[in-house]
């Protein structure tokens, strides 16, 4: 028997990750079917389970499958040995941009954050705490620095992602360049909250941003 094309595989799954991130996010966990799944995919019903052992597998699959792909992009972006307000824009930017490019994994997200919180599933809240503690340690040491105000950095934390998930909604029915105009007033709207005189400073002689914008678009 030949064995299968695990590129061909591989490349099915993430098909059928895709199709099923839109159900999941325009209802409920309990009112989505494996049998709609596989309609929406074009498959047999036991087709989906070759890839996904249960509902849950698959559910839990697409939220894990777009988390670790946000928690890379954020470590790969984010470099301590540049100022603090560097990797707190950074962060705050490539959220919003990877929120916007994938809508329907938002929209899960947003809806399952709290239970993230609660550690309801083990590797879900792990990989979320892992992205809250890229911002939490930026935020720090921007403390550290003097840029930042001294603040309760995991109140903070939580309050710059509700600000992002606030206008990623927002964002919805804007156009692509109105997105990239709103991610900069959502940076600059963030800073005024919790940056010092010296933050706005370096702001406004673009200190915080070493000629980079046009990444924010390619690495998502």
């Amino acid at each position: 028997m030949r064995k299968p094309d695990p590129n061909l595989y591989d490349k099915r799954r993430e098909q059928i990750i895709n199709i099923s991130a839109a159900l999941f996010a325009r209802k409920n966990f309990h009112e989505v079917r494996m049998d709609e799944v596989a309609r929406e995919c074009g498959v047999a019903k036991g087709s989906v389970y070759n890839y996904f052992s249960t509902k849950e597998d698959l559910y839990l699959s697409i939220i894990m499958c777009r988390m670790e792909s946000l928690l890379e992009l954020l470590q790969h972006r984010i470099d301590y040995k540049q100022t603090p307000l560097i990797n707190i824009r950074r962060i705050v930017i490539h959220m919003y941009s990877f929120m916007s490019k994938y809508p329907h994994f938002f929209q899960i997200w947003y809806k399952e954050k709290l239970n993230c919180e609660r550690h309801s599933h083990q590797k879900i809240g792990r990989i979320f705490h892992q992205i809250r503690n890229l911002l939490k340690t930026a935020l720090n040491k921007g403390i550290d620095g003097g840029v930042i105000h001294p603040i309760q950095t995991t109140i903070t934390t939580d309050l710059i992602f509700g600000t992002i998930d606030a206008a990623v909604i927002r964002g919805r029915t804007l156009s692509t360049e109105q997105r990239k105009e709103e991610r900069m007033r959502l940076f600059e709207f963030i800073l005024r909250a919790i940056g010092t005189e010296k933050a706005l400073e370096m702001h406004a002689a673009g200190l915080d941003n070493p000629g980079e914008i046009s990444n924010y678009d390619s690495s998502v």
